[in-house]
């Protein structure tokens, strides 16, 4: 028989029917049987592993581990918000995508939402740990699902343009602009050396949008080499999709003469500041009228602002309107004074030769009819975008890729656009609480779980101010959530 190698005190540990194998320092279970050969003799033929035996602790069988069994609690009062606030944004994609791959793309743009940018690979464990998995108990998001779904995004490109032309042809007023990216990736295609390198220190990408400012929400979205200029970039959004009848709200860095005459094809209008550079710029920066002035109202102060404005036309009928904030004049001019003496930029003699240029804003813009205030209330609309970027990179955290794929990459910013629509849809839907932000309300819902009990998800962990919270949202947390769809 020989020496067996496992020692005797493993082998009386193992269940009846099975076989003991000593494997690099450890000793695992395996299912056996005897099996008559051709040859007529019987032989002990080892089966599929089963477990293992620790000394001292005894066999432990693979399909007993706590770890291994399936969750009965998981996340949900965040997702569950979100998700009643936002599940318009899935109905609209299922008009465009395939259910699968609409309910798909939404799940994920809503886990990003929700915990901001995490990789593919920690995706399914994410979507495993909150009620997205109960209320889609059958749908993968393994990575392999969604690198093909990121893949096919960007390869297959008629449905995401289908559903951004779609948006776009509901909104009139668009406002246009950048977002460099980081790129951890050097083998992107799209990674280059761009404006922020010395910043970084990181290769980018540059995501490049068009935002609603009436419903605060994207409809636009794509990426570019981060090396490209925003003036070049927009050429290529701008023959992507169809703009007829919009207003192109525009920062400087769009800036040409090319670009303006492609900003008014197809019945489009334009208003775009001019950077301090151009000759047009120097031309009027010291022609302000002082007896012509409005008041420009914000949440939190009003802003006098004086303007001038030439009285003929330009090319194609482009109106140049010099406008100074006063307000913004003086906060401009105490903060160089502060800095006074810290540095050869920062002189008495050079406050004198800038001050004048402090508060100054001059747009360009091709609208005929709409008066000074108009088109520079149209113009600070534009804000809104600015303060989405703010979101993307720090909220939901779309600050850094380690893509290395083209079509992924184009793939994701298809999903970030769809992330931005469900976030602005939670955000409309908040309540207005009084010193809680949006963020504060997502937090507070984190705290409201799910368990399942006798066969029914019932809700634990909440409060009577959660309860009303949610059936703010229409969101009952009492009772069987039958969440399954």
């Amino acid at each position: 028989m020989g020496t067996y190698s496992v020692p005797k005190g493993i082998r009386d540990l193992k269940p009846k029917g099975t076989m003991v194998k000593a494997i690099r320092g450890g000793y695992y279970v395996y299912t056996c049987s005897n099996q008559k050969g051709e040859d007529g003799k019987w032989r002990l033929r080892m089966g599929t592993l089963v477990g293992s035996i620790k000394e001292g602790v005894g066999f432990i069988p693979n399909d007993n581990f706590c770890t291994a069994e399936k969750l009965t609690v998981v996340e949900y009062g965040q997702y569950a918000i979100a998700y009643e606030a936002s599940k318009g944004v899935l109905a609209q994609l299922k008009v465009f995508f395939n259910p699968l791959d609409a309910t798909r793309i939404y799940a994920l743009a809503l886990l990003y939402m929700v915990n901001g940018y995490t990789g593919l690979k920690n995706i399914s464990v994410l979507f495993a740990q909150s009620s997205l998995s109960v209320r889609y108990p059958s749908m993968s998001m393994s990575y392999a699902s969604l690198s093909g779904l990121l893949d096919a995004l960007g390869r297959r490109e008629e449905r995401p343009l289908r559903y951004q032309q779609h948006l776009l042809d509901k909104s009139h007023r668009i406002a246009i602009d950048g977002h460099c990216i980081e790129s951890y990736s050097h083998e992107n295609d799209l990674a280059q050396y761009g404006n922020k390198y010395r910043t970084t220190g990181e290769m980018q990408t540059d995501l490049l949008m068009a935002y609603d400012i009436e419903t605060r929400r994207p409809v636009l979205s794509r990426l570019y080499p981060g090396g490209m200029l925003d003036k070049t970039s927009v050429k290529d959004l701008l023959a992507s999709f169809a703009f007829t009848g919009k207003l192109i709200i525009a920062d400087r860095g769009f800036y040409s003469l090319e670009n303006l005459l492609l900003f008014t094809r197809g019945g489009n209008q334009y208003i775009i500041p001019l950077s301090e550079n151009l000759l047009e710029y120097k031309a009027v920066k010291d022609n302000l009228d002082y007896k012509r002035s409005f008041i420009y109202r914000t949440q939190k102060k009003m802003h006098p602002i004086f303007f001038w404005e030439a009285e003929t036309a330009g090319e194609n009928g482009s109106r140049v309107i010099l406008y100074k904030d006063m307000n913004r004049s003086a906060e401009e001019e105490e903060a160089f004074k502060k800095r006074i003496g810290t540095s050869k930029a920062y002189t008495p003699q050079r406050l004198e030769a800038l001050k004048g240029s402090f508060g100054v804003l001059i747009l360009k813009t091709s609208l005929p009819k709409d008066t000074a205030q108009e088109v520079f209330c149209l113009y600070k609309k534009r804000w809104g975008i600015e303060s989405y970027y703010d979101l993307v990179k720090n909220r939901d955290e779309f600050k850094a890729l380690c893509f290395s794929d083209y079509y992924m990459g184009q793939g994701l910013a298809f999903i970030i656009l769809i992330t931005a629509q469900i976030e602005e849809a939670f955000r409309s839907a908040c309540p207005k609480i009084q010193g809680k932000t949006p963020d504060d309300i997502l937090w507070e819902a984190r705290g409201v779980k799910i368990r399942k009990k006798n066969n029914i998800w019932e809700a634990a962990n909440y409060s009577k101010k959660l309860i009303e919270l949610f059936a703010h949202f229409e969101c009952p947390i009492i009772g069987d959530l039958n969440l399954v769809t």
